[in-house]
């Protein structure tokens, strides 16, 4: 039974990612249709016509294999280790390194803040807060 319905949490993870991707084909929208899907799961989980308890399980198993699907992206690299170990190739990988680190502080600033207001907004609403 729950293979079952990991598969079908999957399955339904996959739907939405095959629309997004025809969303994309069709509008001609510049955004790659896996980010489509994932905006359209997002709209669902804030609309309430999906749980995420519906999709726990199946989006753990997923996360628990992604690992595996940055292999063939990192051998792929090493196809082209001599642009890379160029002056162009290092001046990439630097511009890489600080937009990773941007991304990350930028990131972590964006859910420290979101954290405090919604702390602020719980305090407020159970009437602890000052």
């Amino acid at each position: 039974m729950r293979g079952m319905k990991l598969v079908v949490q999957i399955g339904f993870l996959y739907v939405l990612y095959r629309i997004g991707v025809f969303i994309q084909e069709v509008f001609y929208i510049p955004v790659p249709g896996s980010i489509i899907g994932m905006m359209l799961l997002l709209l669902f989980l804030m609309m309430g016509a999906v749980k995420v308890k519906y999709l726990n399980d199946g989006a753990h198993i997923l996360l628990l294999y992604l690992p595996l699907f940055f292999v063939p992206a990192t051998v792929g690299v090493m196809n082209h280790f001599g642009f890379l170990s160029s002056r162009d190739g290092l001046i990439m990988l630097i511009a890489l390194l600080i937009g990773t680190i941007l991304v990350l502080v930028g990131s972590g600033l964006i859910a420290q803040k979101t954290a405090t207001v919604v702390d602020n907004k719980t305090k407020v609403t159970r009437g602890d807060g000052k």
